[in-house]
C-alpha cells in the first residue's frame, strides 16, 4: 500500500449567500485579512510565514476558527504534509471558483482587478504567424476566443482530455490565456527568457506567474518549454563555502559535503544560517563554468563561497546572501556571461542587495575577455534591444560601454565557460581582486 506524503484538502459544504454569513463578528476581520493576503498576490502562501504574520494582529483561537469555517465551506484549500502520525498545513490558497465571492467579501471592486483580466483576448498581429509554434498558439487563441464568445464559458484541456483550467475560475483562465499570448510572441520574435523576465514583460510584475501557472502550462504542452522560449530554471540553490545552518531544529555543516551543496528551493525559507566563514562570494551565471571552478578548487572554502546564479537570482538566493552579510560576508564578485543579459543580471543583484553592507564587483565583462573567448553566438533581436536600453541608461564605465558596443557592431555574444582553461593557468583569486570593476561603474544608481 502506498502512503501519500502530501495531500490537498477542502470542504464540500455549499453556501449560497455571502462569505460574511459563514462567520461570526469577531472572525470577520481575521478572514478579510487572510483572504486579502492571498488575493493580492501569490495564491499559494507558505502557512508558517502567513500564520506568523496574522498572529501578530489576532489571537490564535480566532484565526483557527475563521480558517476552519472557510476550509469546511471549500473557500480555502490546505496543502498538507505528513509529519509522523499527523498532517501539518504546509501551504494555503483560495479556491478559484469563489474568486468573485472573495472580492465582494474583502471589499475590492472590478477596478482592483488586474487590467489583463478585463481584456484577456488582445488583438493578434494581422500578419499570419511564421513559426511552427506560433501557428499552434495562434490557432489555440482564436479557438478559445470563439468558444468563450459563443458559449460564455470555455475550458482548456490537455492531450489526454484532462481539464487544466476553466473560464469559471476567471483569474486562472485569463492568466493562462495571457501567458499563451506571451509564448506566441516568444515564438514569433525568437525570444528566450526566464519565467521571471517573462512575467515582468507580460504582466508588469515578476511575481504574477506562480508555480501552479507553470505546472498548467507544462501540462498543456507536455514538452520542454525551451521550445516556446522559456529557459529552464534549477530547482535547487547551489552553494559552496564553509558555513553551518539549522533546519527544523537540526543543525548541519557544509564540511560534511564535498565541493558544494544543492539545497531544495522550498527548504531555504525555513532554514537559518548560524555561522559563516567566507568573507568573499563569487556569483557565477554559467552552470558549466560554475562546476569547473568548483571541481578545480581554485578558491578556498574558508575564504570564498561560490553561488550558482543561473540567470536572475531568485528570492531564495537573495535570502541566503542577506543572512551571509549579517554573519560577515564583505564582498561579492559577479561573473556573468558576455551578453547584455549578463550585465542586467549584475545590475539586478545590486538592486536586490541595496542597503546591505557589502561591496559588489563585476568580473569578466570587458573587451579583453570578449576577444579571448573565440567562440560566439549570434545576437538575437531581443539582445540588440537590451543593449540599446543599457547604452541609453548612462553612467556606465567606458569598459562596460565598449564591450556592449562591440557586441552590437559584431552581432555576437559569448558564454564564459570557454575561458576556464585561461583562468586555471593563473592566480584566479588575485585576478578577481585586480581585474574586477566596482559597483558604481555598472550600477550608478
Amino acid at each position: 500500500m502506498l502512503i501519500p506524503k502530501e495531500r490537498q484538502t477542502y470542504g464540500i459544504r455549499v453556501f449560497h449567500s455571502n462569505i460574511k454569513d459563514l462567520l461570526n463578528e469577531d472572525e470577520l476581520p481575521v478572514a478579510v485579512n487572510l483572504l486579502s493576503e492571498l488575493i493580492k498576490g501569490n495564491n499559494n502562501k507558505r502557512w508558517v510565514l502567513l500564520r506568523k504574520k496574522l498572529l501578530q494582529s489576532y489571537p490564535f483561537v480566532l484565526l483557527d476558527s475563521a480558517m476552519e469555517k472557510l476550509h469546511l465551506n471549500g473557500i480555502l484549500i490546505f496543502k498538507e504534509e505528513k509529519v509522523t502520525l499527523a498532517w501539518k498545513i504546509k501551504q494555503i490558497k483560495y479556491h478559484e471558483n469563489y474568486v468573485d465571492d472573495i472580492y465582494k467579501f474583502i471589499g475590492k471592486t472590478t477596478l482592483d482587478i488586474p487590467i489583463w483580466m478585463s481584456n484577456p483576448f488582445l488583438s493578434l498581429s494581422l500578419s499570419p504567424p511564421k513559426t511552427l509554434h506560433g501557428k499552434k498558439l495562434y490557432k489555440i487563441l482564436l479557438e478559445q476566443k470563439k468558444i468563450l464568445t459563443q458559449n460564455r464559458e470555455a475550458i482548456i484541456i490537455d492531450e489526454l482530455g484532462n481539464q487544466i483550467v476553466s473560464s469559471s475560475t476567471r483569474k486562472g483562465y485569463y492568466k493562462f490565456i495571457k501567458i499563451l499570448y506571451g509564448l506566441y510572441e516568444n515564438a514569433e520574435q525568437q525570444r528566450k527568457e526566464y519565467w521571471k523576465i517573462f512575467s515582468q514583460r507580460i504582466f508588469g510584475d515578476t511575481k504574477v506567474i506562480q508555480l501552479n501557472d507553470k505546472k498548467r502550462i507544462q501540462q498543456f504542452f507536455g514538452t520542454k518549454l525551451e521550445e516556446f522560449g522559456i529557459i529552464s530554471e534549477r530547482s535547487e540553490v547551489v552553494l559552496s563555502g564553509e558555513f553551518t545552518w539549522v533546519y527544523e531544529g537540526h543543525s548541519a555543516s557544509s564540511l560534511a559535503f564535498k565541493d558544494y551543496i544543492a539545497f531544495p528551493r522550498d527548504m531555504i525559507n525555513e532554514m537559518k544560517l548560524i555561522s559563516w566563514m567566507p568573507s568573499s562570494m563569487l556569483i557565477i551565471e554559467n552552470p558549466d563554468l560554475y562546476f569547473s571552478i568548483i571541481k578545480s578548487k581554485l578558491l578556498l572554502n574558508k575564504k570564498w563561497s561560490i553561488l550558482l546564479g543561473s540567470g536572475f537570482v531568485s528570492s531564495q538566493e537573495v535570502s541566503l546572501v542577506y543572512q551571509a552579510c549579517d554573519l560577515g560576508l564583505k564582498e561579492i564578485f559577479i561573473w556573468p556571461d558576455l551578453d547584455p543579459y549578463g550585465l542586467l543580471i549584475a545590475q539586478d543583484i545590486c538592486r536586490k542587495l541595496k542597503g546591505q553592507e557589502v561591496s559588489i564587483y563585476l568580473f569578466g565583462f570587458t573587451e579583453e575577455f570578449f576577444e579571448q573567448v573565440g567562440i560566439y553566438k549570434p545576437l538575437e533581436p531581443y539582445d540588440i534591444d537590451a543593449i540599446n536600453i543599457l547604452l541609453n541608461q548612462g553612467g556606465l564605465q567606458d569598459k562596460i560601454s565598449k564591450v556592449l558596443k562591440k557586441m552590437k557592431e559584431e552581432g555576437k555574444k559569448a558564454e564564459q565557460e570557454i575561458l576556464f582553461s585561461n583562468i586555471a593557468k593563473k592566480d584566479f583569486c588575485q585576478s578577481l581582486f585586480t581585474e574586477s570593476i566596482s559597483q558604481g561603474s555598472f550600477y550608478p544608481w
